[in-house]
């Protein structure tokens, strides 16, 4: 089916995603993610077919971005255990809000009811579990742990205590998130390491659009999405 020329689907997710933010999925329609896009909710049709793959194509493109958005946020980190840590600490800049924090959590409570969407979920927290296993046996390697788990078990817990913190500021928000997860993970990695200085600032930055509380992601599933 042809797509109407001069708009690509970036812009399209990118404004169904801050909508979706914005309303929750209870809230989220064809019609004013189009409208937050400028352009007619045939358009969506047309290029998505209907409500249901516009919000995979979301979920398709947050699970894309992880792989990139970790690389990116441990660049400029001088050691491994500074680049595990940068990693691990990755997109919940997006999720410092309540109001976002809440509308990612009621999407994935639906994310978890779709088949579809619950695979996309594994595949991308999978994604970030693997990417922080690298980084942590490059951190066990240089000696920079010495009382941690390994590495695969390491990566499961640092993406655990992530998200379990996430999921608890979204439930009862106090002060900053970032700052929250920032402490929790900080606390895993000094009881694992040997006083190696974390290098570089290491804040938890944002993702290409937020993280799912229970990692940060986009668009979640179906009913009222």
């Amino acid at each position: 089916m042809a797509r109407p020329r001069g708009i690509d689907d970036e812009r399209l997710l990118s404004a169904a995603q801050a909508l979706l933010f914005e309303v929750g999925p209870a809230a989220f329609t064809l019609q004013k993610s189009a409208r937050r896009a400028g352009v007619s909710a045939a358009t969506l049709i047309k290029r998505f077919g209907s409500k249901q793959e516009l919000l995979l194509a979301l979920n398709r493109r947050w699970a894309a971005s992880i792989e990139p958005g970790m690389t990116a946020a441990a660049e400029g980190h001088d050691t491994p255990l500074g680049r595990l840590r940068a990693a691990a600490l990755w997109g919940y800049a997006d999720l410092d809000s309540p109001a976002n924090a809440a509308s990612q959590l009621a999407a994935l409570a639906l994310d978890l009811q779709d088949e579809k969407m619950r695979e996309l979920l594994a595949a991308g927290w999978g994604t970030a579990q693997h990417h922080l296993a690298r980084l942590a046996q490059e951190a066990i390697d240089a000696g920079e742990l010495t009382g941690q788990p390994p590495a695969g078990q390491a990566a499961r817990i640092l993406l655990a205590a992530g998200e379990g913190t996430c999921l608890a500021w979204s439930v009862a928000p106090s002060g900053s998130l970032v700052s929250r997860v920032e402490a929790d993970l900080d606390a895993i990695l000094a009881a694992w390491s040997t006083g190696t200085a974390f290098s570089g600032p290491g804040r938890a930055g944002p993702g290409w659009a937020g993280r799912r509380c229970g990692p940060a992601r986009p668009g979640g599933s179906g009913a009222g999405r």
